[in-house]
């Protein structure tokens, strides 16, 4: 039985929960824009459906910030909902459960001695009974931006970069939440046309950064205490959020990423393993681990040999040189090339250009990439030897690590001073 029956007689004017009316702001979900009934006999609005099915301090504490957007395609409006800095830990516990911790320090500011892998647990089923869009916007996601679009059936999740410009263990737990929710929800409806999830769109919401890599701080540490446990862990969780990307997930879903900043090393491997590269003019793109003695290890080969080859691939990791999206683009690295600024339009357009292709697309897709396997096991193979090859590095590959770790940094503090 539908626990969400649509009323279409007597309808009220206001929610029985908050009193507000139809034109309320908080009125947002394109799912809940005319009125349901709650339980059968409750007419209640967004706001209050969360509070009620959530619990009362998920909108009551500070937990969620709900406001109404135009969403990526104006007319549909999508309910965003964002973390709060200063959320409660009982709040925060009444959606998903306990508050995830980083990895390097506990609650006393030590550093922890807990295995990431205990950290990437998979999220509990995420309020099966909401409609789509609200099951993802119920997900406590903290260091991710997910936004649903109904109407084209496309998921954008972009990265918020808040303590890193790379791939920390939070950023990692964030996206195989993710991921696990797109998984669930198409698993819900056998017939692939009619998925809720048919594209998805990755990115970055901090201005020009999309990804610098590794967590260096993070590699710096586990290669001076010799944790080759925790080396591999976080090298085996970072190629399984990129064998998604690249592999559709469980279902026929196109993946394309929006390049509107920088993407170096790991950074340029998480968007090469997507479908769909569109870059903005002057952004740079490269792998120079070679700088410190290493190579890219979490996927970059075989993504990079699907698209220019071996030779070009071996010659571009050694090299360590830095591009600019122009020449990716002439190269075959990058697919779409736009001005400053219209990646996000670029990704909608190709969205909307591709709906009715949308089969016949995935089909393609599927046959490159039967040409060109690449299996889950074969990058778990290659980070083997990458974690095997950096905790061989000498002490002087280490300080140029560390000079890049910082210059990381400083420039994500210079980005943030500037905005």
């Amino acid at each position: 039985m539908n626990p969400w029956p649509l009323r279409t007689s007597g309808r009220p004017s206001r929610c029985n929960g908050c009193n507000r009316g139809k034109s309320g702001t908080h009125n947002a979900s394109p799912e809940l824009t005319t009125w349901r009934t709650y339980q059968n006999f409750d007419v209640i609005c967004v706001k209050t459906l969360l509070t009620r099915r959530l619990g009362r301090g998920a909108m009551t504490k500070g937990h969620f910030m709900a406001r109404q957007s135009g969403g990526f395609d104006s007319g549909h409006p999508t309910l965003v909902l964002t973390d709060v800095a200063n959320e409660s830990d009982a709040g925060r516990q009444s959606v998903v459960g306990p508050r995830h911790k980083d990895s390097r320090q506990d609650e006393t500011g030590q550093a922890e001695s807990r295995p990431f892998e205990q950290q990437r647990k998979e999220p509990r089923q995420a309020h099966p009974q909401l409609p789509i869009g609200l099951r993802f916007a119920a997900q406590n996601f903290n260091e991710t931006q997910v936004e649903y679009d109904p109407q084209q059936k496309a998921l954008w999740c972009r990265m918020k970069l808040q303590r890193s410009p790379s791939f920390t263990p939070q950023l990692l737990h964030d996206l195989h939440a993710v991921h696990h929710l797109v998984n669930e929800v198409n698993a819900s409806e056998p017939n692939p046309q009619a998925q809720p999830v048919r594209f998805y769109v990755g990115g970055s919401v901090y201005p020009g950064i999309f990804n610098l890599g590794g967590d260096l701080p993070l590699f710096l540490g586990a290669i001076r205490q010799r944790d080759h446990v925790f080396l591999r862990q976080y090298a085996y969780s970072c190629v399984e959020a990129m064998y998604n990307n690249a592999s559709g997930f469980t279902a026929p879903v196109i993946s394309l990423v929006c390049l509107e900043g920088d993407a170096l090393g790991g950074g340029l491997e998480c968007a090469l393993s997507f479908d769909v590269i569109i870059a903005e003019r002057d952004v740079k793109l490269g792998l120079p681990e070679i700088m410190f003695g290493s190579f890219p290890g979490m996927g970059a080969f075989n993504f990079l040999t699907r698209r220019i080859g071996p030779k070009k691939a071996e010659q571009m990791m050694l090299s360590g040189k830095i591009y600019r999206a122009e020449e990716c683009y002439e190269m075959g690295l990058v697919d779409i090339l736009v001005n400053k600024g219209g990646a996000i339009e670029a990704a909608k357009t190709f969205i909307k250009e591709n709906q009715r292709k949308h089969a016949a697309r995935c089909a393609i897709t599927k046959i490159n990439k039967r040409m060109n396997p690449l299996s889950l096991q074969d990058l778990r193979d290659i980070t083997d030897i990458w974690v095997d090859h950096t905790l061989s590095l000498d002490p002087i590959d280490l300080r140029r690590m560390e000079y890049l770790a910082n210059a990381q940094t400083a420039r994500l503090r210079a980005n943030e001073a500037n905005r």
